[in-house]
């Protein structure tokens, strides 16, 4: 909650008892709201292990998330983006809420990248999500989804050095690539998977990620008894109940291979042993896959008795899920007022009568200078917003008008163009009064100039090699032919700008498009957009972006779903 908020609940509050009415703040709640976010994150942690205790590590983990300011501190904005990431967890394994972990997530992603926190945990969290939704769908667009997150959590284990998300990535990613269609699509970043070390702390989980690998690779193949004796090594290296997931999934996928080879009584002897684990850590959605194994299992071996057993457990415990997220929507209803009520606790006022009137008088006044203040500033955001608006329009109508040049150039068979296709930026810095000495000494003649700068536009344009981060202007020379000094005098002379800047417009000019293509690009961050375009700092991205177009990228991004939605 806000500070204004804040204060006008206070005065609300205030002028309530001087009117005859009284709160009777809760002494725990008040407790909680006074702790520091260290000591919350401390109480819910614990709480969060206990699982009779998980209400409390809601209420403990979403104080903490709400106290999320841009100007925390970082280690400040890592525990709120952790409380997030906790409360994702209860939402989802607790109370089957996915909009609300989809909430969290997306908060925690928020957080993360306005302070350039890199975390893999947020991505397998968005992965999981979209896993869990595809398969109860069947819906194989939102398992694509849910792949490409998991890809972009293993790139950032990778890139973090972060070895236990890495590991339970690419367990994640081999899963979903098999399905969505076969081990080919992942094999770059298995390659770099493949050059991490075997330490004592990950050689269980690698060594598990290797054999997985090589299991779903001779399933692909038709393998199938390398694949059966694949996932019997596997049991072998990880039995303990450290890894009972893994078993459990180990099985799943072995009674898949028996069913593939036709041995259907092997197959329900495997996900007999995976019911088993499923059964007794109650993990309720392992058992509805299991009892939807063994209906079909028993149905194809003509076993109907066994398959009805089966079939009425299955459909029993979708009920009971379906139910209980009925339940446990209802439950956080209550819950949120509890916590809407905690909010508004304030201390105690210590009422005198004699002052009544005065105080009164001076909420009043306090009351009506907030709400002045309030007005002023949505009056100022809705001009900054309107401001932003016809910045983003101007962008998207000079891109289109580009666009539409570029065109007519390439239709009149790439002759050099009368006009500039790319006018000199405004605010950049005008070229040095001494560039008419500098290049006294050029032999390039006005007819070469035009002739060159014909061949720079037309790489400019059509060449996708000026997106990648090595793209110099040596490379450019070579690509028109000509000598890098050359190229640099009619990119100076031309549009009174160095070569960086003049890379760096079109650069930006392809970022601006990629925002725009929701279809392609609609799930890349900033940083991947930076990076697809060229970029190879973040804040590089940024002040070129701001420099060019007027916006931020995010502020950018956001008027183009913002337009798409329309």
């Amino acid at each position: 909650m806000s500070r204004t908020v804040r204060l006008i609940v206070c005065l609300l509050a205030l002028m309530t008892g001087l009117t005859g009415f009284s709160l009777t703040p809760s002494r725990e709640h008040s407790k909680w709201l006074e702790l520091s976010t260290q000591r919350l994150i401390e109480m819910a942690d614990k709480d969060f292990d206990d699982g009779n205790k998980k209400d409390t590590a809601l209420m403990c983990y979403t104080i903490v998330a709400g106290r999320y300011e841009p100007s925390m501190t970082r280690e400040h904005k890592v525990m709120c983006k952790d409380a997030n990431m906790r409360l994702w967890s209860i939402y989802f394994y607790d109370f089957y809420d996915y909009p609300k972990c989809f909430d969290c997530l997306t908060h925690a992603l928020e957080i993360a990248e306005e302070s350039d926190i890199e975390d893999a945990n947020i991505y397998l969290g968005f992965g999981c999500m979209y896993q869990t939704i595809s398969e109860e769908c069947n819906n194989r667009e939102l398992g694509a989804r849910a792949l490409d997150y998991y890809k972009q959590a293993l790139q950032a284990g990778l890139r973090t050095h972060d070895d236990r998300y890495t590991d339970m990535a690419c367990t994640d990613v081999l899963s979903m690539a098999r399905v969505q269609g076969g081990l080919s699509q992942i094999q770059g970043i298995w390659q770099n998977y493949l050059l991490l070390p075997e330490d004592n702390e990950t050689w269980i989980l690698r060594r598990y990620n290797k054999m997985l690998h090589e299991a779903f690779d001779n399933v692909e193949h038709g393998r199938l008894d390398n694949a059966l004796a694949m996932h019997d090594r596997q049991l072998q290296l990880i039995d303990t109940t450290r890894y009972s997931r893994l078993i459990y999934f180990t099985h799943i996928e072995k009674a898949k291979v028996h069913a593939l080879k036709g041995n259907l009584a092997s197959a329900i002897a495997s996900v007999k042993q995976a019911e088993a684990i499923a059964v007794a850590l109650e993990m309720k959605d392992c058992k509805l896959e299991v009892y939807g194994l063994m209906a079909r299992y028993y149905q194809q071996i003509g076993d109907h008795l066994s398959r009805e057993h089966y079939f009425n457990r299955y459909t029993m415990l979708k009920d009971t899920l379906t139910n209980y997220q009925q339940l446990a929507s209802v439950s956080e209803m209550e819950f949120r007022n509890e916590l809407k009520g905690m909010e508004q606790e304030m201390a105690d006022v210590k009422q005198h009568r004699q002052l009544m009137s005065i105080v009164t008088l001076v909420s009043l006044g306090f009351l009506l200078v907030l709400l002045v203040l309030l007005y002023i500033v949505y009056r100022k955001n809705g001009e900054l917003t309107r401001s932003n608006q016809s910045l983003y329009q101007k962008n998207v109508e000079m891109l289109r008008a580009e666009e539409e040049e570029r065109r007519r150039r390439l239709q009149q068979d790439r002759e050099p163009a009368a006009e500039p296709i790319a006018e000199p930026l405004e605010d950049e810095p005008a070229a040095d009064a001494d560039d008419a000495v500098k290049y006294k000494s050029s032999h390039l003649s006005e007819e070469d100039k035009q002739q060159l700068l014909a061949r720079i536009v037309d790489i400019m344009d059509t060449s996708s090699e000026i997106y990648s981060p090595d793209f110099s202007l040596e490379r450019l020379a070579m690509l028109a032919q000509s000598r890098y000094k050359y190229v640099s005098q009619v990119i100076n002379e031309h549009y009174q700008q160095n070569f960086n800047n003049f890379l760096n417009s079109y650069r930006i000019k392809e970022a601006c498009k990629r925002m725009r293509d929701l279809d392609n690009y609609g799930n890349y961050t900033i940083e991947a957009i930076s990076e697809s375009v060229g970029f190879k700092s973040r804040s590089t991205f940024v002040a070129s972006f701001k420099r060019i177009t007027g916006l931020t990228p995010s502020q950018y991004q956001r008027l183009a779903k913002q337009e798409a939605e329309q």
